[in-house]
């Protein structure tokens, strides 16, 4: 019995987990009000690192993992994702990815 997982949200992040599940085995389905240009990541950008998380030792390989999966998003322009640069301010300081 194949093993299967529910998304909800056919965004850029609900569509890039279903493909990685699907890829992976899973019997996937996707679950979303909106679809295509109707979705907020088909008008707006998707912040792909995660937002106050932590332990940052924790958290930065996982967000790295995520960042080169979105690099190769990038590379096959049909997937319509691009990227371009954010600065994010916060009082604790800027987190320093290696």
């Amino acid at each position: 019995m194949a093993k299967s997982v529910a998304i909800v949200g056919a965004g850029v992040s609900g569509l890039t987990c279903g493909v990685f599940f699907a890829e992976h085995g899973f019997q996937t389905a996707i679950f979303a009000e909106q679809i295509g240009q109707q979705t907020t990541s088909g008008a707006a950008a998707a912040l792909w690192f995660p937002y106050d998380a932590g332990p940052a030792d924790k958290m930065i390989p996982w967000a790295l993992a995520s960042y080169k999966v979105l690099v190769d998003l990038i590379k096959d322009s049909r997937t319509g994702v691009s990227m371009i640069e954010l600065r994010q301010y916060s009082r604790a300081g800027e987190i320093s990815i290696p």
